[in-house]
């Protein structure tokens, strides 16, 4: 029989559609697809296969040593609860229930949180696995019973198991819908083995430490800056199977064999690195302690306590408030609000410790002389159509230079700032950094700096009002004025691989390369900051015992709903040095908003400066700084 004509053309149709695919797809590949692609394409056919470890991250320590965050193994309890019924949800909540040592409802409550998996505990307790594990054998043998009276076996594996138990109905025999609810509650429940960032301290140095996400990842602080460090990521280890009978002449391993040689080298690529911070875990937990009185005395909004090596920038201790528990960042929202470290990320109108810095420019430029007297009319002036008043009224017309600062005259202060042209305000904002971030922290920000061009700007930033700035930029700033530079603070002192491996070592970095007024004007000013603590309105921050210097500042807050100056909110503050004559260290107590029943209260003076100096007096003694008790301020106090 001959076959028809039309069969051959469609067979040869067939031949060249299939041809043509071929060729579209053999140009697709070559051609069209990227190396990603490409790849992965190729991995699926490749005998090449990867064996992933999971990362690990390091440690963060305190510049003495103590570890602030680190890695744990640690066990994650879960159930797949989309695949369980209330009955089989009953049952796991009975079992282990004094496993884990908590009541069946609340193990309950748990199972019915997520739709699908749900972590329902997580522990680093080794014996708590082992009893967790043996629950679960002694549940299986009772399985086993009431499959034994059922089928009369026992060895039937998971798939067959599964098969079994979806094929029940109404009819199906009590004993064996028992051994699926067990079955069913093994196989969608377990442990596995995991790791987890855990932070020891908790909520000490919580702000600057900062935490990981879920995955490990750094999410902020520390933990964010020296990600590159601390985490390398998973380690995926290549192999691939030798022949399994290798001539004997050939040195081929057989079985599993490295694709990429030596498992040493490999590992190495991943290595973590431990990070060892400046700061000093007593003196950190001075700065906290300290902190938890202010808070219980104050209640205040916001509260910052910093010191730094004027010299070098290390920061010694970083205490702010409000503060966090590192190890569950995610509670609430506020919880993760509040993580963030206020002395990098937020800007505060100074007040008073700023006129140091105006004084000291009107000196350094000329514009007025150290010995000149100022009129101040009895404390009040005025700027355009406003008035601006001093704090302390006093009963004189003129006040030295000097004076104008140890009475933190505002009046003063302005008419010495009109003294000064745009340019030489410009000076100083650009020398000292005012207007840039200065630390390469998650958050940092830059100082607000009103426009210059308008005259009464210059003069209202004079005494601290109108420009805003972070806390880290005051204590800075604070730090030339003893040395001429300004350094960039640090919190990192250097970064040591697992295998011993100094990685990296931070050196000290600076604002400014020309230094902030000559050494004539800077111990003019560290002098007068001396008598401030003396004889002026920073006499509460006396300790005493150690001798010292510095500013007190209060600062009206900015009501954007009155569009005004609020007459009940303030920001009180000192800041200063010790010791005295030849100061090392720079100490900020900052406390914003404060609560008090009197308003006279609410300066820097009686808020922080006592604060102030407890600070210095325990941190001096910790150091081994050499008292030089002022003996005269001792005998006025008794």
């Amino acid at each position: 029989m001959q076959i028809p004509k039309f069969r051959y053309y469609y067979l040869y149709f067939f031949f060249l559609v299939m041809f043509l695919l071929l060729g579209f797809r053999y140009f697709q590949v070559q051609v069209l697809m990227d190396d990603k692609e490409f790849a992965a394409l190729l991995s699926q056919f490749s005998d090449k296969k990867a064996i992933t470890l999971p990362g690990w991250r390091g440690v963060i320590y305190t510049s003495d040593g103590i570890p602030v965050a680190l890695t744990i193994n640690t066990y994650v309890y879960y159930a797949i609860v989309d695949k369980l019924d209330e009955e089989e949800k009953k049952l796991f909540a009975r079992s282990f229930s004094k496993v884990f040592n908590l009541p069946p409802k609340l193990i309950l409550k748990l199972l019915s949180k997520g739709d699908r998996y749900v972590t329902l505990f997580q522990s680093p307790d080794r014996e708590l696995y082992l009893k967790f594990t043996a629950k679960r054998l002694e549940l299986w043998e009772i399985g086993k019973k009431y499959l034994r009276a059922v089928l009369k076996k026992t060895t039937l594996s998971p798939k067959r198991l599964r098969q079994i138990c979806s094929q029940q109905g109404e009819n199906t025999d009590a004993s064996l819908q028992k051994a699926c609810h067990i079955f069913k509650v093994l196989y969608w429940t377990g442990a596995i083995a995991s790791n987890k960032r855990v932070y020891p301290h908790g909520r000490f140095l919580a702000n600057t430490i900062g935490f990981v996400s879920k995955k490990g990842e750094g999410r902020a602080g520390i933990e964010k800056i020296a990600d590159k460090y601390l985490y390398a990521g998973p380690v995926k280890i290549f192999y691939s199977y030798g022949p399994l009978r290798p001539p004997k002449e050939e040195k081929i391993p057989s079985g599993l064999r490295l694709v990429e040689g030596e498992i040493y080298p490999l590992i190495k690529k991943n290595f973590t690195a431990d990070v060892y911070l400046t700061i000093d875990y007593t003196v950190q937990a001075i700065l906290e302690d300290v902190k938890r009185k202010i808070v219980e005395r104050w209640r205040p909004k916001k509260a910052v306590l910093f010191l730094m090596d004027a010299y070098t920038g290390e920061v010694l201790g970083l205490a702010v408030y409000p503060d966090f528990d590192p190890n569950k960042p995610f509670r609430n929202w506020q919880e993760f609000l509040n993580s963030k470290n206020i002395a990098f990320t937020d800007v505060f109108e100074m007040g008073s410790v700023i006129k140091p810095f105006f004084i000291g420019l009107a000196i350094y430029k000329g514009r007025v002389e150290t010995d000149d007297r100022i009129y101040i009319d009895g404390g009040k002036t005025y700027i355009g159509r406003h008035v601006v008043r001093d704090a302390e009224r006093l009963p004189t017309r003129y006040l030295s230079v000097r004076d104008i600062l140890v009475h933190s005259s505002n009046v003063g202060v302005v008419q010495i700032a009109r003294k000064l042209t745009k340019e030489d305000e410009e000076w100083l904002i650009n020398l000292l950094g005012w207007n840039e971030k200065i630390v390469n922290y998650p958050g940092a920000t830059r100082g607000l700096i009103p426009n210059l061009n308008l005259p009464a700007n210059r003069l209202y930033i004079a005494f601290g009002q109108g420009l805003a700035l972070t806390p880290a930029h005051l204590v800075s700033s604070y730090a030339a004025l003893l040395t001429g530079y300004a350094p960039r603070p640090l919190l990192i002192k250097k970064v040591v691989r697992e295998d011993g491996k100094v990685v990296k070592v931070f050196s000290p970095q600076y604002l400014n390369t020309e230094p902030l007024f000559d050494e004539k004007t800077r111990k003019w000013l560290l002098d007068t900051l001396r008598k401030i603590v003396v004889k002026g309105t920073g006499k509460k921050a006396n300790p005493y015992y150690y001798p010292v210097g510095g500013k007190t500042g209060t600062a009206q807050v900015y009501d954007p709903k009155l569009r005004r100056y609020s007459s009940t909110r303030y920001v009180t503050s000192f800041i200063g040095f010790f010791p005295y004559p030849n100061p090392r260290y720079v100490l900020l107590v900052l406390v914003d908003e404060p609560k008090a029943p009197r308003r006279y209260l609410l300066y820097g003076g009686t808020v922080a400066a006592p604060y102030w100096a407890e600070i210095v007096n325990r941190v001096s003694s910790y150091l081994g700084i050499t008292h030089v008790p002022d003996l005269e301020m001792l005998m006025k106090r008794r």
